[in-house]
């Protein structure tokens, strides 16, 4: 006999409460990245701040403006690749998991600034799109006989003592204790609702950026104003029927904002950096950003509301602090340069205050965590400097450690076995970058690819200076 898991749907509805974030199934397995911009820096695995010599720098590290000695222009273009893990089949703990790919529309213009430097000072104006996530996924295998016609799908499952359960059994131990009580209902077999999910998370930046030179010292600062978009959909399905019960959403915005394209919320924040030149063959930099806190509310609609949307929660979505520390040395007086960066992102922020839209769960406290984590960058270039067009071929690397949402609570009820199930701990990742270059006397040209388990990404940027 089995059970469908309904408790993710049979949330309480009460007065709205404030809360970070949310356990929504659109939101499982995603794992943000917050790289620096321009083709250059990602060619080498995103190792940039001690370096920070182009304009790109007013957002990577604004001391860095200092170096430039004319005006200076910059433009980025991107298409990625990006894949959402979901859990798809298997009896829990022994559960198997699927990539859906996420896809850019286009080639989008992700960074565009300019720089003007006098004397000592610099300063600059950007655009930057540090996140950009539209796709769709589901967590089972739907197919149709070709003979009946009957539609069936395949779930995540679990077995749990009906009596006192301390936590989920195998397949075999609930057949043995079955057995050894002489009663089928000793041991009940669930099943996790099968559900469709659609993402669409957008933030861009404008920012304003300025920096000064003291001898061999340079200091920088950006003020930043962010617009943050997003709506992540849940449609659970009745797994006999697949008929649907249910919706949930976090949308920015008003209940209109579920139903179309969502409403952006706005923030204003900060970034700082320092960057020391010791000499032409080795600079080091520091920088700060801010992250931004933005209104997501979380809705629902099912039977108990009458198929209308209700505003169950005042969820924020809290963009994660960067803190960075990066060196460039030059081994060579000008082919070689090898740079490397440790960057702490505070991902910890997208589970302060988390929400969990059943009650069950909520009444355990924070059972659900995301890892700050620390970046390693490592990343060089080398120059052909002797051809008649210099050629600039790069390559790096950079090691992502797991930082998606996970829940952590006990795993000794239906409620949190689910959850255990949707939010199961995630995997670290190494990137891998090559990028190459070419450059005129007042015009840059580059190219770059990254690429991970999960994820990929192109780059073309220019320079043009005058």
């Amino acid at each position: 006999m089995r059970r469908t898991f309904i408790g993710l749907v049979l949330c309480l509805l009460a007065l709205p409460v404030a809360a970070q974030n949310t356990d929504i199934e659109a939101l499982a397995g995603l794992q943000f990245n917050f790289g620096n911009p321009g083709a250059r820096s990602l060619g080498m695995g995103g190792a940039f701040l001690g370096l920070a010599d182009d304009a790109s720098a007013a957002e990577a590290n604004p001391a860095g403006l200092t170096i430039l000695r004319k005006p200076e222009i910059s433009l980025e273009a991107r298409n990625y690749q990006e894949q959402q893990i979901f859990t798809t089949s298997g009896t829990f703990p022994d559960i198997s998991r699927t990539a859906f790919s996420h896809y850019s529309q286009a080639a989008e213009v992700t960074f565009a600034s300019f720089a003007y430097p006098h004397k000592n000072w610099v300063v600059a104006a950007y655009y930057h799109q540090p996140l950009r996530n539209v796709g769709a996924g589901r967590d089972v295998n739907i197919t149709t006989n070709q003979l009946t016609g009957a539609i069936s799908a395949s779930v995540p499952n679990f077995f749990l003592p009906a009596q006192n359960p301390t936590g989920p059994l195998t397949k075999a131990q609930c057949e043995a204790l079955r057995k050894s009580k002489n009663d089928f209902f000793a041991c009940l077999e669930y099943t996790v609702l099968p559900f469709v999910s659609a993402v669409d998370v957008q933030e861009r930046t404008y920012g304003v950026s300025g920096a000064y030179k003291f001898g061999r010292l340079s200091l920088g600062g950006t003020v930043r104003y962010q617009r943050f978009s997003e709506s992540a959909l849940t449609f659970r399905f009745d797994p006999d029927t697949l008929q649907p019960t249910s919706v949930v959403a976090q949308a920015t915005g008003d209940l209109a904002s579920v139903n179309s394209k969502p409403k952006d919320e706005h923030s204003i924040t900060y970034s700082v950096g320092a960057k020391f030149t010791l000499n032409e063959r080795f600079s080091a930099g520091a920088s700060y950003k801010k992250g931004a806190k933005f209104l997501a509310p979380t809705f629902i609609a099912n039977d108990q509301t009458g198929g209308e949307f209700f505003r169950v929660a005042e969820t924020k979505f809290h963009i994660p602090d960067v803190y960075g520390v990066g060196v460039s040395v030059k081994p060579t007086p000008w082919e070689l340069i090898i740079n490397a960066d440790a960057v702490h992102v505070t991902y910890s922020h997208l589970v302060d205050n988390f929400f969990s839209i059943n009650s069950n769960i909520r009444k355990l406290g924070q059972v659900f965590k995301a890892n700050d984590v620390t970046e390693l960058h490592l990343g060089g270039e080398y120059a052909f400097l002797n051809l008649k067009l210099p050629i600039f071929v790069r390559g790096g690397a950079w090691r992502d450690p797991v930082h998606s949402v996970e829940f952590v609570g006990p795993t000794n009820s239906v409620e949190t076995i689910a959850d255990a199930i949707l939010y199961p701990k995630g995997e670290s990742v190494t990137h891998t970058s090559i990028g190459a270059g070419t450059a005129w006397k007042n015009f840059q040209l580059d190219l770059a690819y990254d690429r991970s388990r999960h994820y990929r990404v192109g780059s073309m940027s220019m320079v043009a200076r005058f």
